[in-house]
């Protein structure tokens, strides 16, 4: 295997959210070292983000039925040696991929969704351990929030939520640029004695409120809601229930900018 072909292997691992924070650390020199890989990561990254957001649709009732009637229908006595000596690795495969065109877009998107929460878990989870590693966890460092909202200001798509918290015990530090999925994401950075809390902002596809998910991933706790337009995920290596008011404290104060009643 090339060089080249190592380095292709490692960006799209990276893309993958395969690589651990010392990976992406790595790669992360690579990149600033090497403007012709830095260019093919950003296409990539691109590329990426625009399939995600195409509109697959539902696979015709007409061509479902087509595909169901094959299926079912008993091979005919002049084909079964054929299909005698069509072995069951073959048949597996065949299997596989009547379902998937069964099912269709409808199908593809219950695994997409899926597998892009658990990559965005991964990516989240990476950058909160880079930026302990690094010694570096915000790119603008400032406790006031009317500094950080405006640094983030034509960097990222909407208006970012900051809150300060110090009166409940979570003080900003400040807030820095992650990329999400290929897409540029605010991430706060809020601190709690010796521990740092990450709150990374993403668009709400749903566009509707949602409860409170916890993931644990390498030991790290992650908290994940949604209101009607964003999509918040904290991750932390606070105990649990310090989290959980970390996590309250914050909707409770974005609540109270947005001149909105708190959610339960």
């Amino acid at each position: 295997m090339t060089a080249s072909e190592d380095m292709t292997l490692l960006v799209n691992a990276a893309l993958d959210g395969e690589l651990d924070a010392a990976g992406m650390l790595d790669l992360e020199k690579k990149l600033a070292a090497d403007p012709a890989l830095a260019a093919e990561y950003r296409r990539l990254a691109a590329l990426r983000a625009r399939m995600a957001r195409l509109d697959r649709g539902d696979a015709p009732a007409a061509l479902r039925g087509r595909i169901l009637a094959l299926a079912q229908a008993p091979a005919p006595q002049t084909r079964l040696r054929r299909a005698q000596l069509w072995g069951a690795p073959a048949r597996a495969a065949a299997a596989s991929l009547l379902l998937g065109v069964v099912l269709g877009a409808g199908g593809v998107g219950l695994f997409t969704a899926a597998s892009t929460s658990d990559q965005v878990d991964r990516e989240i989870v990476a950058s909160f351990v880079r930026g302990r590693l690094s010694g570096q966890p915000v790119d603008v460092a400032t406790s006031d929030r009317h500094q950080v909202k405006p640094w983030f200001a034509g960097k990222v798509s909407e208006a970012t939520t900051v809150v300060d918290l110090k009166a409940e015990g979570f003080p900003l530090v400040g807030g820095r640029l992650d990329m999400v999925k290929g897409e540029p994401a605010a991430t706060l950075v809020y601190q709690r004695r010796e521990h740092s809390i990450a709150l990374t902002e993403l668009p709400n596809p749903v566009g509707a409120a949602s409860e409170t998910r916890r993931e644990t991933r390498d030991g790290y706790t992650l908290l994940e809601w949604s209101d009607k337009s964003r999509r918040y995920i904290a991750v932390s290596d606070l105990p649990p229930a310090e989290l959980d008011a970390f996590v309250a404290a914050f909707r409770n104060a974005a609540a109270a900018e947005r001149e909105e009643p708190a959610k339960p």
